[in-house]
């Protein structure tokens, strides 16, 4: 037995025949090898306790539906190429409703170079933290749908995020911090995680950014196309850090035009052109470097 996310505790079975009636515990199977061989992908069967006492039992196969070129393929996650699942696009749209919870909307990403549908503000700024982190190559949101087994009966599961970091897929969930105790949401990450365990992804559950980060960003945001550098303020503003940090006052204190040269440099600590710590706020006392190797 472990401790799940939000306080949940997990324990595994070797083989569990699923339960159909609802009632009673899903029982331990004993059977020849032959058996155990054909049950490979749902061996392993974890129990999700919750928060508030509520245990589900959650196990595989784990099939995925995912859209590519406007067709629908299916199959097991861990026998998906990572070729189909790089061109894979939605499989939903977020819904608009009267009452709705949520705020839905589209946000442009600098990264998969067209509009992302997310369904919550938080997850519009994870959308917006990964287009500054320069590590992520590519994102889909509503990749696939993941069906797996709960208590013994089919349950769907549409995680948030596909995120390509470093050639390597992860899967994300974005719930916000009083939704993470939450029995069913407990029981999707289970079984998310078990799934990509199996295929060998990534898998993580993103809750509220650290609000200094957030905010660092948003601001830099601001700055994500390229200004006007007729004074070639870039290419001073490079050399200045390659041969020791400095403040961004001084930075700007040798520019012909320090109002023009200012976006110049917001737009270089955007794209990684030039960097400092993005959990402190940012001001003319901020110091900024040079990446590695630059």
């Amino acid at each position: 037995m472990r401790a799940g996310l939000g306080g949940a505790e997990t324990r595994t079975a070797d083989v569990v025949e699923p339960r159909h009636s609802g009632a009673g515990e899903a029982r331990l199977v004993s059977g020849s090898s032959a058996a155990r061989k054909a049950s490979a992908r749902r061996r392993i069967v974890f129990y999700v306790t919750s928060a508030v006492g509520v245990e589900v039992a959650v196990a595989g196969p784990f099939e995925a539906c995912v859209r590519v070129g406007g067709e629908e393929i299916r199959g097991c996650l861990a026998d998906l190429s990572l070729d189909v699942l790089r061109r894979c696009a939605p499989v939903r749209m977020p819904g608009v409703y009267r009452r709705q919870r949520h705020m839905p909307g589209r946000w442009f990403s600098t990264t998969a170079r067209r509009f992302l549908e997310y369904e919550s503000l938080l997850e519009r700024d994870w959308m917006l933290l990964m287009d500054f982190d320069r590590e992520v190559e590519w994102v889909c949101e509503q990749p696939l749908r993941l069906r797996y087994l709960k208590d013994g009966l089919a349950a769907i599961h549409v995680p948030d995020l596909l995120v390509w970091r470093g050639a390597r897929p992860e899967l994300c969930d974005v719930k916000s911090e009083e939704r993470l105790e939450d029995p069913e949401f407990n029981a999707q990450v289970r079984a998310t995680g078990l799934a990509c365990a199996e295929a060998g992804l990534g898998y993580r559950v993103l809750s509220q950014p650290e609000r200094q980060l957030l905010v660092n960003v948003r601001w830099l945001a601001g700055f994500r196309e390229p200004p006007p550098d007729r004074d070639g303020e870039r290419l001073r503003m490079l050399s200045a850090p390659g041969v020791a940090p400095s403040t961004i006052c001084r930075l700007l204190a040798d520019a012909r035009e320090r109002a023009l040269a200012r976006p110049v440099l917001m737009h270089m600590l955007w794209a990684g052109d030039a960097l400092l710590d993005p959990g402190i706020p940012i001001g003319d006392d901020s110091v900024v470097w040079a990446p590695a190797g630059s």
